[in-house]
């Protein structure tokens, strides 16, 4: 699949969600520094990026990843700004998984270093399996929608958690069971999405646009069900918006930002928001 990096206009493009070596599950044989990202960025005519790595602090605790280190991504990230200033804005950023677990930790961690931007993730319930690792098709539908209700009773544990500015991937699980072809109807959830977005918006908490579903041809999840989502956030007053590849790899950087811009504009948006010390600045989404 060819992935267009060419820009057809002077809209301000960003990726607010990659990663790099510093994640646990990028294989470390596989190239991919801050100045691979910093580079793919600029190739991918991008006017600012967000080095976000999976801070996953269970894991750790529980031996599965090595401490986090974060003085020299950070050594790194920081250094990156200062080699493509003029050329890309460079964000120090994190991606902090499931947050809500261990509450009294988040602010000495997320206050230890400059971050930009703080991400808020849901991977996975402790003692059952993630859900890339569920196999959906051998489920009832009962069960599907059982995995779908888990999800969102701790998505909201993770919307009421203090010291994130942006919640990320809400869509996860749908993610794989249209993978594995199992339809998947949201406006089931409806009422319990919009409570939840209700509280982003009071507490000024963003909510990205996760592009990586459409990396998946045939597979991701509609564009029409994305819509429906954005379109519940918009009606309850959201306005923070971010983009978001979640790129692994350095070809990923920045992919289906063009398409994202149009979804926004055709459902309202406005402007697409970046964060800089915490706090989001817009810019405006061109026609």
């Amino acid at each position: 699949m060819t992935i267009s990096r060419k820009r057809i206009s002077d809209m301000f493009y960003s990726d607010s969600h990659t990663h790099t070596n510093y994640s646990a599950d990028v294989p470390k044989d596989r190239a991919l520094s801050v100045d691979d990202i910093c580079r793919a960025a600029i190739d991918a005519g991008l006017s600012y990026v967000a080095i976000t790595d999976h801070y996953e602090p269970e894991e750790q605790k529980r031996g599965i990843v090595p401490p986090f280190p974060f003085a020299r991504m950070a050594d790194d990230v920081l250094a990156a700004r200062e080699k493509y200033r003029g050329q890309l804005q460079v964000a120090l950023g994190i991606e902090y998984g499931q947050p809500y677990l261990y509450p009294e930790e988040i602010q000495p961690t997320v206050t230890a270093h400059p971050f930009d931007v703080i991400l808020g993730s849901v991977h996975y319930i402790p003692g059952k399996p993630g859900y890339i690792q569920r196999n959906y098709r051998e489920m009832t539908q009962a069960e599907r929608d059982e995995v779908f209700d888990e999800y969102l009773d701790t998505y909201n544990l993770l919307v009421h958690t203090d010291g994130i500015d942006i919640v990320t991937h809400p869509t996860y699980p749908l993610r794989y069971l249209l993978r594995q072809n199992i339809p998947f109807d949201m406006r089931d959830w409806e009422e319990r999405l919009r409570m939840m977005f209700r509280v982003l918006v009071e507490r000024g908490i963003g909510l990205e646009f996760n592009a990586a579903p459409m990396r998946v041809p045939n597979q991701g999840i509609p564009d029409h069900t994305v819509e429906t989502f954005f379109r519940w956030y918009r009606e309850v007053g959201g306005e923070i918006v971010t983009f978001a590849s979640d790129a692994h790899f350095t070809q990923h950087v920045g992919a289906y930002c063009d398409r994202t811009m149009r979804i926004l504009r055709e459902l309202g948006f406005g402007y697409i928001a970046v964060y800089e010390n915490r706090k989001p600045v817009f810019h405006k989404i061109e026609r």
